[in-house]
């Protein structure tokens, strides 16, 4: 089944058909998160989260989460962020963060906040600290008469991070020596948040909605600026230049925009005028935007089905074409050597970032022209059959 919605503006006669799918057993929406060591990638959906090898791509390891209390129900995986080794986050609907070990499944420590969060991102700069979007409970946007301000993004400190080997027995029910040791610092608020991105330097973190742009730059002494900008397009992704004063921003008519926006000096501001440099290939939407790391490379992709490498040195590109689908997501592993493509067609795709191979592909259930949909498969590379 596929669900249609119109996006207008009012000031011009752009007309854009988003499509979502609705049913269908979909493997997920979002880029996969690697392991810190590379070695793995990880998958969230709905109250599950499963662990392949990025080599042949076979689930290692799967996890559901339970809420303790009427009758162990299970509770939704808003975000998976990669922890050391091969530990990783999980944020879910509960509002509870916990820490995972990926080999065996176990489920090491829970911490308890006041709100879930939608989405999560660690800070680079502090070890068991994150940003995170998260939803105001009903209470607090109806104690302040506004039913507009729906989102906090705020930073997450948690406490007593568990040592290494302290996994407990296996039991993935809810924690009974769940920690509330957890420190908020709530940053801004907005009315949406579709997205949420932190510079891989420290410092400065960004959400946007539909037609905003929300940046906040975080000095040492803790004190907030922000800036705030009303976009003429609907914004679709947004990511940060590693090394340079970047802000790349990528819309609905195919365009991205990388803004030169990063003054750690620049007092607070709204619609600031900004120096902008276009990078127009896309035909359709922008549906995702990551940097390399050395920053060198900017990945892009979209409803295009084709994977544009943009080489901002000698402002050239190169393509990996004829995906087969939409591209909605792009992960680079930690060692920038391999590159996930996360496709509409519910397939992940990981390739190699030497020569551009095929190194593994998890496929979920395919959606047919007639609704059919047709069994799980995983492909290895020629290498390894």
């Amino acid at each position: 089944m596929v669900e249609s919605t119109i996006a207008t503006q009012d000031t011009e006669t752009f007309r854009e058909i988003e499509l979502k799918l609705v049913s269908g057993g979909l493997l997920t929406n979002d880029p996969v998160v690697f392991s810190s060591d590379s070695t793995l990638f990880y998958l969230a959906k709905d109250n599950a989260v499963a662990v392949y090898n990025v080599q042949n791509a076979e689930m290692v390891q799967n996890f559901s989460i339970q809420r303790s209390g009427h009758g162990y129900q299970p509770t939704a995986v808003h975000a998976i962020v990669a922890g050391e080794g091969r530990r990783l986050y999980t944020f879910s609907a509960d509002s509870r963060v916990r820490l995972w070990d990926a080999d065996s499944g176990s489920l090491i420590k829970t911490w308890v906040m006041k709100e879930s969060a939608v989405y999560a991102v660690a800070d680079p700069a502090k070890p068991g600290s994150f940003y995170c979007a998260m939803r105001r409970g009903p209470k607090a946007v109806a104690k302040e008469n506004s039913d507009k301000v729906k989102y906090a993004v705020a930073h997450i400190s948690l406490g007593g991070t568990a040592a290494a080997g302290t996994a407990d027995d296996g039991d993935n029910s809810e924690d009974s020596e769940a920690s509330n040791d957890v420190n908020v610092v709530e940053l801004f608020r907005l009315s949406g948040a579709l997205g949420l991105v932190v510079r891989p330097g420290g410092g400065w973190v960004g959400a946007y909605s539909k037609f905003r742009v929300h940046l906040a730059y975080v000095k040492p002494n803790g004190k907030v600026v922000q800036h705030k900008w009303h976009m003429a397009e609907r914004v679709s992704t947004l990511a940060f230049h590693p090394t340079e004063p970047i802000l790349a921003v990528g819309d609905w008519r195919g365009r991205i925009m990388n803004w030169f926006c990063i003054d750690d000096d620049e007092p607070a501001s709204e619609d600031r005028n900004v120096l902008q440099k276009p990078m127009h290939w896309h035909a359709h939407k922008v549906n995702t935007v990551v940097f390399a790391a050395d920053g060198n490379l900017m990945l892009s992709g979209g409803d295009e089905g084709v994977l544009v490498l943009w080489q901002l040195g000698t402002d050239t590109k190169s393509f990996l074409p004829r995906l087969g689908s939409d591209i909605i997501g792009i992960a680079i592993s930690p060692d920038q050597m391999l590159y996930a493509l996360t496709l509409r067609d519910n397939t992940v795709r990981v390739f190699s970032a030497l020569d551009r191979s095929l190194v593994s592909m998890l496929q979920g259930l395919k959606f047919a022209e007639r609704g059919a949909a047709v069994g799980i498969n995983i492909q290895r590379s020629p290498e390894q059959i």
